[in-house]
């Protein structure tokens, strides 16, 4: 897959499928969609094409809303799972004024029929693009059918409950990762780099590895004790991981990402990896002493080699 982070200025493609959207988290509901982009493309033998864009609207649409912790699928991500569906091209553009402001009938007369050759527009139900929303399926087969045949995607359920990410995102925020993490179809995932904490949890018996996001736009899940796993180049360990404050030790301003890895003890300092979060232990919680705190990890870990081991 290529990809491109501002339209083409001329013909780019000669025939495609083309579809539009956010795609946060690429869950299920969006993989149906990019599914049915890239089958029509491949039934007729030409270029299946997403456009989308690198960060989400609302920061555009109100400006005291800041990307950082709004994407479940940040960039990297994102190119990650839609390449992995098999489309051909990506575009990523700045959702802006610019694009705002875009009239749908100059996004298809402009764009998508000169640069793309646009021949097929396949929608998730419920989108609609350009300025005031006022691109549809409807729209586009009424005035643009003989250029163009758009189709629109049946709504995507698990267990009569509509998928999408903003329900993703509440049940992330409650730690309901199996249910997050069924929508999505995988697990979800924290990535970037180990960093050096300040070494607290190793001075109470339990060394953890502190994780600095590889993106700070990615949404991350309400406070708690999770079941979780850490990847390590090829290798795949068990653990516990802490997304909080540590209210405990130091009542931190920021949120601290920490993982313990059960039966692990190696220097990973600087080190690339990805944490799998599996399922919510308990509520991040205050103790009286730090004993108190020595006893309930205790408690945490036996109970993740009980599930994990």
């Amino acid at each position: 897959m290529k990809y491109f982070y501002k339209f083409p200025e001329l013909a780019f493609i000669e025939q495609s499928v083309v579809t539009i959207g956010m795609f946060d988290g690429v869950h299920l509901g969006h993989a149906k969609v990019l599914s049915s982009c890239v089958n029509i493309a491949k039934q007729k033998s030409i270029s299946s094409v997403v456009i989308s864009f690198s960060n989400h609207p609302s920061t555009y649409f109100n400006q005291s809303i800041e990307n950082n912790g709004t994407l479940l699928s940040p960039e990297s991500e994102k190119i990650q799972w839609i390449e992995a569906l098999g489309i051909d091209y990506l575009f990523l553009i700045p959702f802006d004024q610019f694009i705002a402001q875009l009239p749908a009938e100059n996004l298809i007369e402009d764009i998508l029929l000169p640069q793309f050759g646009i021949c097929d527009l396949v929608l998730g139900y419920d989108n609609r693009f350009g300025y005031q929303r006022k691109g549809s399926v409807d729209f586009v087969n009424e005035y643009y059918s003989q250029h163009i045949k758009a189709y629109s995607v049946e709504v995507a359920t698990i267990e009569d409950e509509i998928i999408s990410s903003s329900i993703i995102k509440e049940y992330l925020s409650q730690g309901n990762l199996p249910r997050a993490n069924k929508m999505l179809g995988r697990a979800y995932t924290l990535s970037g780099s180990i960093i050096h904490g300040n070494h607290k949890g190793r001075e109470l018996g339990f060394p953890t590895a502190n994780l600095m996001l590889e993106d700070s736009a990615k949404y991350i899940p309400g406070l708690g004790v999770y079941l979780s796993k850490m990847k390590i180049g090829n290798n795949t360990y068990s653990g516990i991981t802490n997304i909080g404050k540590r209210p405990t030790i130091t009542m931190d301003q920021h949120i601290s990402i920490e993982t313990h890895l059960l039966n692990f003890d190696c220097d990973i300092y600087g080190e690339k990896v990805e944490i799998f979060l599996l399922d919510k232990i308990r509520d991040e919680k205050k103790f009286n002493s730090l004993q108190e705190l020595i006893d309930q990890i205790s408690i945490d870990v036996n109970l993740a080699k009980s599930i994990l081991a």
